[in-house]
């Protein structure tokens, strides 16, 4: 079958395909295309259709038009050598330690009780968002956009952010996404530090 490529996110990997013959877009991941080169849009294809383990309709056997598909020339799906760093074991440690230091704030009177709520839930939609694009990594299904994953930590959610790197060995070793990642935890902690140390915070705790 032939068709176009009309969207294509390089950084998650997936994108869209339009069908020559017409009908609905379909979702292709990187790992099934062939050719030397990334996917870009606009470019016209060949595919073959096949279903994804929810039983979706999907694009497989992608290949630019004019590349055979007997042989199979894969495209680097991994992140590159360049791109990858090695995140310290150790940094559970802190994610951890996050949450009996604002209880003993609160015990002290020096942070109102709800942030050490807003952080709990925060971090724990954030570790169940990292679950799920995980598993969906795994499943070549519909990613959590990086975005998505950002604001959370930048929203009180990096500690489950943290620990979910840690144990989902997922986005740990992308240093794209750990130096944005860092930067919203940095934003994170200056706010909140400069939130409980106004004035016109102190009734939260009265």
């Amino acid at each position: 079958m032939r068709g176009r490529i009309v969207d294509w996110k390089d950084d998650r990997g997936f994108g869209f395909i339009e069908p020559e013959s017409g009908g609905g877009r379909l979702f292709f991941h990187i790992s099934g295309t062939y050719g030397t080169t990334r996917p870009i849009i606009g470019a016209e294809v060949v595919y073959e259709l096949s279903r994804s383990p929810d039983g979706r309709l999907r694009a497989a056997s992608v290949a630019p038009i004019g590349v055979g598909l007997v042989q199979r020339r894969s495209i680097p799906n991994k992140i590159p050598a360049k791109e990858k760093l090695r995140q310290p074991k150790w940094l559970w440690i802190p994610a951890v330690l996050v949450f009996p230091l604002l209880w003993w704030l609160k015990e002290l009177g020096k942070a109102p009780p709800q942030l050490f709520w807003v952080f709990s839930g925060a971090s724990t939609l954030t570790f169940l968002f990292y679950g799920f694009d995980k598993l969906a990594a795994k499943r070549e299904a519909r990613r959590t956009p990086e975005q998505t994953l950002q604001m959370c930590a930048l929203f009180c959610g990096w500690p489950g952010a943290l620990l979910a790197q840690q144990i989902f060995k997922h986005k740990s070793s992308k240093a794209s996404f750990q130096r944005v990642y860092w930067f919203m935890v940095v934003l994170n902690i200056v706010g909140v530090a400069i939130f409980i140390s106004s004035p016109s915070s102190a009734f939260l705790w009265r």
